[in-house]
């Protein structure tokens, strides 16, 4: 499918990268412009500098792109971004910051909660009104600094969205400003509820809504109602799952996986996208379970890697400096990477050199999503005094996903043709249960007769928790059924500590559901109208 996106043209980011892993192709169209205000730009990184600030809230990617190269504060400040996008923004200028679970600007104040008393909050950001945000803060008993750094000026262009097959509208502000025409058939999408209610106040009802974030928007638009995307279903083929492929070298990612969604005649998504010549682990997600893609793409990975210096060391010495390079190490992503090349910071968990033959280095590392292993050999060979480059990598771990339960695609294929003849058995131990992909993520367990309600949409009741794990509000928690299903993640509207299962008060608002509304029986009631006559 073509998705038009409504982006400012300096977001666009890596908005083809992820409609790739969902099957689907992209280009931007802008009904907006962004003027800086240089000034104001100057007098924020300024006061910011001198430690005005006891927070910084990005609320979008742009002024954390001018922005944070220029941070350096003299003080501890803490760095929140509303998305992924905007966290990975600031990651690229070497600044660590945590991410809102829900991606909108008016969970900031309930996700901080009691620390923000007291504090100073500053937010560079668009000169739109935002009056609900600054309330929000100064109730919670802190001081918001807002900075406009830029406007946000109709482009005056109609967009050129007719060739598309869906649009895509990222902001309620895109869609006030677009001059637009939409034809028979085009899909209208809204990248979250706040979009979707200014959409509607508009007249325009949008046929997806997602989540607030990209990855969660293509989720939800691969499994809009009416879609025929099960009509090929294989016999055995569940309503969601995941399937951890070998991937081999030669093909990309995004093309293993359409491999597997046309083997299993379902709609597919892929977690941790893989150079073609690198091979190994590739955790392909099926049905409703591509939403959990944000949550499978910032686990942890482990590689094996043969490295070639360009000069003699002994094993003694190649270890010694291996070992320097554990913990948080600055990267800049190598020439033939997709992304914009700026500085970034991950951390590498451990470094262990499994063989050294000649001028070849086996070693196996653990690491941050996210880490580039090519511009790791080449700092290594920087730091041996040699000089090095990767010659051949293989992911063997992604999350708790291993290599031994990978499956070749040969194997897919041979269970496929199984399938077809009748066996029932066919997909056992290849398809996984989505639950399998929450982690050690927080958990909630709830009564069955909650389960059909929040498959519509409910918020959970305390009275309908059997048990939980340890969590705070605004994280996001898997929600399982007795038998250990997955039905939904959700932000927490409460720490675990503020209640009992059976108690009264809403607990959690979900997010993502994974569960079809009807697996388990209604255990609620309409309220009753006035009785007639």
């Amino acid at each position: 499918m073509l998705i038009a996106i409504t982006r400012l043209a300096e977001k666009a980011g890596k908005d083809a990268d992820v409609c790739a892993r969902f099957g689907h192709t992209c280009y931007t169209v802008s009904p907006l412009r962004a003027d800086l205000r240089d000034e104001v730009v100057d007098r924020f990184v300024k006061d910011a500098n001198a430690g005005a600030f006891d927070c910084i809230f990005f609320t979008s990617a742009l002024p954390a792109a001018v922005i944070a190269p220029r941070l350096q504060p003299s003080g501890p400040v803490r760095i929140v971004a509303i998305g992924p996008q905007t966290a990975r923004t600031l990651e690229e200028s070497g600044l660590a910051s945590e991410t809102l679970p829900t991606y909108y600007s008016a969970d900031f104040a309930p996700h901080l909660g009691e620390w923000l008393r007291g504090r100073r909050v500053g937010i560079p950001r668009a000169a739109v009104p935002n009056p609900g945000l600054l309330q929000a803060i100064t109730d919670a008993g802190g001081e918001a600094c807002e900075y406009p750094v830029y406007d946000l000026v109709p482009s005056g262009e109609r967009l050129d969205t007719r060739r598309a097959d869906a649009v895509l509208f990222t902001s309620a502000s895109s869609f006030a400003m677009a001059q637009w025409e939409r034809r028979d058939g085009q899909i209208v999408v809204a990248i979250g509820r706040v979009t979707a209610q200014a959409m509607e106040t508009a007249g325009v009802a949008p046929d997806v809504v997602g989540d607030g974030s990209l990855a969660g928007t293509l989720a939800a638009l691969n499994l809009r109602p009416g879609r025929a995307m099960t009509e090929h279903r294989l016999p055995g083929v569940p309503q969601a799952g995941l399937v951890v492929v070998d991937k081999p070298r030669g093909p990309s990612s995004h093309q293993v996986a359409a491999w597997v969604g046309e083997m299993l005649g379902v709609q597919v998504g892929h977690a941790g996208t893989l150079d073609p010549q690198v091979s190994g682990v590739l955790v392909v997600m099926i049905g409703p379970a591509v939403r959990l893609a944000p949550v499978l793409l910032r686990e942890q990975k482990e590689y094996v890697c043969a490295m070639r210096i360009h000069g003699d060391a002994d094993r003694g010495q190649i270890e010694e400096t291996a070992r320097e390079f554990v913990g948080r190490i600055y990267q800049r992503p190598p020439r033939r990477s997709a992304v914009k090349r700026s500085l970034r910071i991950r951390k590498i968990h451990e470094i262990e050199v499994l063989d050294v033959d000649g001028r070849l280095v086996l070693f196996r590392v653990v690491c941050d999503a996210g880490t580039y292993i090519r511009s790791l050999c080449h700092h290594l060979g920087l730091a041996l005094g040699t000089g090095a480059h990767m010659q051949e990598l293989r992911r063997t771990r992604s999350g708790s996903f291993t290599e031994e339960s990978a499956l070749t695609l040969h194997a897919l294929r041979d269970a496929c043709v199984a399938a077809k003849t009748g066996d029932e058995a066919a997909f056992t131990g290849i398809i996984l249960p989505s639950v399998l992909g929450v982690g050690e993520m927080p958990k909630i367990v709830v009564r069955d007769t909650a389960i059909d309600a929040i498959c519509h949409g409910a918020k959970l009741a305390a009275v309908g928790v059997i048990s939980k794990t340890k969590y705070r509000k605004g994280d996001l928690v898997a929600v399982l059924s007795q038998k250990d299903e997955l039905v939904c993640l959700g932000e927490a509207l409460v720490d675990a500590e503020a209640y009992k299962p059976g108690d009264t008060g809403l607990v959690l608002v979900p997010r993502a559901v994974m569960m079809a509304a009807g697996t388990y029986p209604r255990g609620w009631t309409k309220k009753a109208g006035p009785k007639k006559g």
